[in-house]
């Protein structure tokens, strides 16, 4: 029996001798963290760490596990014959040696209902494959730990062998064996309907490999995921191939086949599960990336690069617009100075949405016309001595659509009031004042404009001659002559501020 003390610093430049048989025997087969438990209890004993009453607890607290989880490892090896149990409650084991387990299972009445276990699964495997002594026990914790019956668990262990081989781990298949216990399939008839579904997945996983240039067996992991695909989302075996075709472009794995799935099933909300359906939308997604693509090189990229928050601005685009339409908008604003973005593209798109501009003929002779407004403007800007301070805004445009459509003003008087606005601070909302006294007045020609501003400066300056003598030598021009009191920019009743100054910026 194992004797423990409490100093634990005196026994750390020790050594505690391990059978190569443990390693080669049982270790392979053992579930994760019993090992630990094992051989932390084997330097105990030798060494004599610890207190005989708090065995367990001390091995629990040192290794971070459960007190639970401790005793269940040490049934385990106890079941491996390779320690005994000398006392309960507390428990308290002894260790054995390889040879003093063999001679033990020698003396001791065997335990029938496990010998006959052992006997009908060691028939599983013949000749072919020979057991280590801790897999046997393993498989029996399925039934006495897990709770499946013996015929279950041998289920199992075929499903395994046909599936996975003879030379199967009992780690990997201890996997199912909990997943079972789980789902509480402890019935021959539930355990086959389970089995013949999970080596459906195997087939098939096994074929996407074949699919992906991978000639291997599928890992448990990859079933599961196959059988994710399958039952979950619904995917048809020949819709989970079609999608293989996506992995050509990144690593060709299952992790990365199943962010394809995963995206389809998301948009097709469920619905594109037959081959035929995913390959029409993987079809028709290749052929937005084109449609992107000629978008993003009219807005002026170089080689873009199409991903999913591109393509979503691009749809969101195409709720207002056709593809002919974005790609005008896209030129358009990819011509403009200065920094831009693709939301001034969207938003181009929606105006025009609003214009009721909704074919590429509409928008072409819209922009045709925006370009020959533009030109006029410019035109009337020179005249206004203001070439380089103003710019062709929307505002302006307004001015001079309403001047010419609306009011139908010629083009000849609409130069003569931009040169009567020459120098002033606002021209544009000057130039609007004096077109709208001159239509107020029926004034439809240049004399008669011409014949009206004399008029006008004679009586402006009669009276600026009463009110105020000039300095001598001082010299006005045409303008101040034209009391411009009268046409102060901030009387225009026709704009709002924000117009104003719009209509005077760069």
């Amino acid at each position: 029996m194992a004797t423990f003390i409490n100093d634990r610093a005196a026994v750390l430049w020790n050594a505690t001798a391990v059978s190569n048989a443990f390693f080669c025997e049982y270790m392979p087969s053992a579930p994760d963290g019993y090992v630990k438990v094992y051989l932390y209890g084997l330097m105990a004993a030798h060494e004599g760490v610890g207190e005989d009453e708090r065995m367990v607890e001390d091995v629990a607290k040192t290794l971070g596990m459960t007190g639970e989880e401790v005793e269940k490892a040490m049934r385990y090896w106890e079941r491996c014959r390779l320690v005994e149990r000398v006392k309960d409650n507390p428990p308290q084991y002894r260790y054995l040696s390889v040879q003093q387990a063999a001679f033990l299972h020698q003396q001791t009445q065997p335990d029938q209902q496990y010998e006959d276990f052992a006997q009908a699964l060691y028939a599983l495997f013949g000749d072919k494959r020979k057991l280590h002594g801790g897999e046997t026990v393993l498989a029996y914790e399925w039934v006495e730990q897990l709770g499946l019956s013996p015929e279950v668990v041998l289920m199992l262990v075929r499903h395994m062998i046909s599936t996975r081989g003879l030379h199967f781990g009992f780690k990997e298949a201890q996997k199912i064996a909990s997943e079972m216990s789980a789902e509480k399939i402890n019935t021959l008839e539930a355990a086959e309907m389970m089995f013949s579904r999970s080596e459906s997945a195997w087939k098939g996983a096994r074929k996407v490999l074949s699919r992906l240039g991978k000639r291997r067996s599928p890992s448990m992991d990859e079933v599961d995921l196959y059988m994710k695909w399958t039952t979950r989302w619904g995917f048809a075996p020949k819709a989970i191939e079609a999608a293989c075709a996506e992995t050509t472009k990144g690593d060709p794995s299952f992790a990365y086949l199943d962010k394809i799935l995963e995206g389809i099933h998301q948009r097709s909300d469920g619905k594109a599960t037959t081959a035929d359906k995913v390959e029409k939308l993987l079809s028709g997604e290749k052929d937005e990336s084109a449609r992107v693509r000629e978008m993003l090189t009219a807005f002026g990229m170089k080689a873009p690069v199409v991903d999913e928050g591109i393509r979503l601005v691009y749809r969101a685009m195409c709720e207002n617009a056709s593809h002919e339409v974005v790609v005008l908008a896209a030129r358009q604003v990819g011509k403009r100075r200065g920094a831009h973005s693709l939301d001034q593209v969207g938003e181009l798109v929606e105006a025009w949405d609003k214009r009721g501009l909704k074919t590429t003929e509409d928008v072409e002779a819209y922009l045709k016309n925006v370009a020959q407004q533009d030109k006029t403007l410019r035109s009337l800007f020179v005249l206004m001595g203001k070439e380089k301070e103003l710019t062709c805004s929307q505002a302006n445009r307004e001015l001079l659509r309403k001047w010419r459509e609306d009011w139908r003003i010629s083009e000849p008087l609409v130069q003569l009031a931009a040169a009567y606005a020459r120098n002033v601070d606002h021209p544009m909302a000057y130039a609007d004042k004096l077109l709208t006294s001159w239509r107020e007045k029926d004034i439809t020609t240049v004399a008669e404009a011409q014949q009206e501003h004399e008029e006008h400066t004679a009586a402006a300056g009669k009276k600026y001659a009463v009110e105020s003598k000039p300095a001598p030598g001082a010299k006005r021009v045409l303008a101040q002559q034209y009391e411009q009191r009268e046409y102060n920019p901030d009387d225009v009743n026709d704009m709002s501020p924000e117009d104003l100054e719009e209509a005077s910026k760069l």
